[in-house]
């Protein structure tokens, strides 16, 4: 590793994986409190209690930044689905409330409002459209799988590229609109996903397949 820049100094006696953290959840809490505008290399340092040169040390500059912090948020939430769906210990149904009770917490602690900035900069570059492509892609791939295994055994036979394009449409629609503030009295949302949630319920239980 290089020597630190001209004037930055650790901020304790950690190792400099803990400044990375220390900068990485700095530049999450802005965004998912204040967005992406507000996002400057001093206000993170300031937010994280650090060195504004070790920002780029670390990261290169704000666009290394914004392609960790894909990568910390992409790896964390694709492996606790992953793992969800891989355990064989509870139906689909349940599986889905899951899921929901995961989407209630990351859109209260700002994980989905992250996901949205960073997904709108990809518009204008190149790398982070590219990065947001392949997380699309994991994820399209883990529920293709998830829908091939399960589906079948309830007497669903929907194509699972189609259904999964399908969800993911919904899903991503959903989010925005849930991050301006509609209400669910305005969009019923969580309504439409209890009501899924009932439905594989009733088909696990007439296809004997609820355990």
């Amino acid at each position: 590793m290089p020597d630190l820049p001209d004037g930055a100094s650790e901020v304790s006696a950690e190792a400099p994986l803990s400044t990375d953290e220390a900068i990485l959840d700095a530049a999450m809490r802005i965004l998912a409190r204040d967005g992406y505008q507000t996002l400057t290399a001093r206000k993170i340092a300031e937010e994280a209690g650090t060195n504004l040169a070790l920002i780029n040390y670390y990261f290169g500059g704000k666009r290394g930044l914004l392609l960790a912090i894909y990568d910390r948020l992409e790896r964390q939430r694709f492996e606790r689905q992953a793992s969800m769906y891989g355990s064989e210990d509870e139906p689909l149904s349940a599986k889905w409330r899951r899921a929901i009770e995961f989407y209630r917490h990351d859109l209260a602690d700002g994980f989905v409002r992250v996901h949205h900035e960073l997904l709108v900069q990809g518009f204008a570059d190149p790398q982070l459209a590219e990065r947001a492509r392949e997380r699309i892609r994991a994820w399209n791939e883990l529920l293709i799988e998830v829908v091939e295994q399960y589906l079948p055994q309830l007497g669903v036979e929907i194509p699972p590229r189609l259904l999964v394009t399908v969800l993911g449409a919904f899903w991503y629609g959903m989010e925005q609109q849930h991050l301006i503030g509609m209400r669910e009295d305005e969009t019923p949302f969580f309504e439409v996903l209890e009501r899924i949630g009932r439905w594989l319920e009733e088909r696990e239980q007439e296809t004997g397949n609820s355990r």
